[in-house]
């Protein structure tokens, strides 16, 4: 689209305002480089429409595209400037997710990137969740070292640390800071079975989003323990 107006607002939207750019931005910035990772990311969108938003920010020097990846560019990657703050302002001043907007997947995928993964042990272990009430697949696996965190539908057959059962919801509101897990915990919104450490640890793994602090709660700090 475009707005044929001399504003540099404009002529950003016209590159970026898109429907689906931002996501793919958002996906690039967080990592994603093969063109099947960033349409993990992307699941509503047709193969041919990713594909033709990426020639396009190819086109205006956003991406460099090579066989089946994508790579940001310098310029490309000063969007973040532009994405994290606004991932901030919808954090503080949007309603949580909608019933409707909650995929298990894509929620895990979330969790499983923002996980400092110095926090987590070197050899690999898994955390189960069974998901109460999920449009998808109701059992998953997270699996997570210093150098692997990955969700999957498939037992991965690694020591299982403990076991989480929640609704999807559950998980997004405590993740993204609408609430908090200590308040969670007590009302058996989440459910974490397991060693006698289970809660600490995946407290201390999973953590919240990075823009859980911007929520209106406010509770993207670490929660103390009793």
């Amino acid at each position: 689209m475009r707005y044929e107006q001399h504003c540099p607002i404009a002529l950003a939207a016209e590159v970026v305002g898109e429907p689906w750019t931002l996501l793919i931005i958002r996906e690039l910035l967080n990592g994603s480089t093969a063109i099947t990772d960033i349409a993990a990311g992307v699941p509503g969108m047709s193969t041919g429409l990713l594909t033709k938003r990426l020639r396009k920010l190819e086109a205006t020097g956003l991406v460099v595209l090579r066989p089946r990846r994508a790579e940001l560019t310098e310029a490309g990657q000063a969007l973040a400037e532009v994405v994290e703050p606004l991932g901030r302002w919808g954090a503080r001043h949007l309603p949580p997710p909608r019933h409707g907007d909650l995929d298990p997947a894509l929620v895990l995928r979330d969790v499983a990137r923002g996980i400092d993964r110095y926090l987590l042990p070197r050899e690999a272990v898994s955390i189960h969740f069974r998901f109460t009430e999920s449009p998808g697949p109701r059992w998953w696996w997270l699996v997570l070292s210093r150098t692997v965190t990955a969700a999957t539908v498939h037992d991965p057959k690694r020591p299982q640390a403990m076991r989480i059962e929640c609704t999807v919801g559950a998980l997004a509101r405590v993740w993204l800071g609408h609430e908090d897990w200590l308040d969670a915990l007590r009302d058996k919104a989440i459910v974490i079975t397991g060693p006698r450490n289970s809660v600490r640890q995946a407290i201390t793994w999973l953590g919240t989003s990075r823009f859980a602090e911007n929520s209106p709660t406010g509770s993207g700090a670490p929660m103390p323990f009793s």
